[in-house]
């Protein structure tokens, strides 16, 4: 797996690669201090890049916007935003944006890399104080919408995100989007989860 850790603080980058090292599976690990070398980097990588850890405020990203773009460039990529900026609407807006995963640069480097791992899984992550925020223990999880159960009965029944795209006529992006919608709504963290959070009307 390559990995481009994204951001414009040379002590971040190494502290990342000390953390990616000890990621089974990640065989490459570059740097890169704008959205810029990014791009650069992942064209002249064999099969681009499979898992960008971004900056959010970084020369040419600045912000959603700059996430919504790259997201866009990097297609086949997973995007992971990692920010000191972690509250809730920014995290949502990440995810809207195509982020793979938010994670808060205030997590531990346990959480850190249990975070990396999943998204590289191809699961998407929250914070869990996100999923705390979402889910009200006393209630019921929210009512899914129509899409949304399509998009639990295509887990359920073992479908990858590829195939869930097929079938529903979607990029692979956008079911990516609703898994992390339905898994917020569920205030749960993965497939598994979910599939033992609700079962599909």
């Amino acid at each position: 797996m390559n990995v481009i850790i994204a951001d414009d603080h040379a002590l971040f980058r190494e502290g990342m690669r000390y953390l990616l090292l000890e990621i089974d599976g990640i065989d490459d690990i570059h740097e890169a201090r704008s959205a810029e070398e990014v791009l650069r980097l992942d064209r002249a990588l064999e099969g681009g890049a499979d898992l960008v850890l971004l900056d959010l405020d970084m020369p040419g990203i600045n912000g959603v916007d700059g996430v919504r773009r790259l997201c866009g460039s990097l297609t086949t990529t997973a995007v992971v935003v990692i920010s000191g900026n972690d509250a809730a609407p920014v995290i949502q807006a990440c995810m809207a944006a195509g982020a793979m995963g938010f994670i808060p640069k205030s997590a531990s480097s346990k959480v850190m890399q249990a975070a990396i791992r999943l998204v590289a899984s191809g699961e998407p992550y929250l914070p869990s104080s996100m999923l705390e925020e979402q889910q009200d223990p006393l209630r019921e999880p929210e009512t899914l919408t129509s899409r949304q159960q399509e998009i639990w009965r295509l887990l359920a029944q073992g479908k990858s995100n590829k195939e869930m795209a097929r079938e529903l006529g979607v990029s692979e992006g956008t079911v990516k989007q609703h898994l992390v919608v339905l898994y917020r709504k569920l205030g749960v963290h993965s497939r598994f989860q979910a599939m033992k959070k609700l079962k599909p009307s």
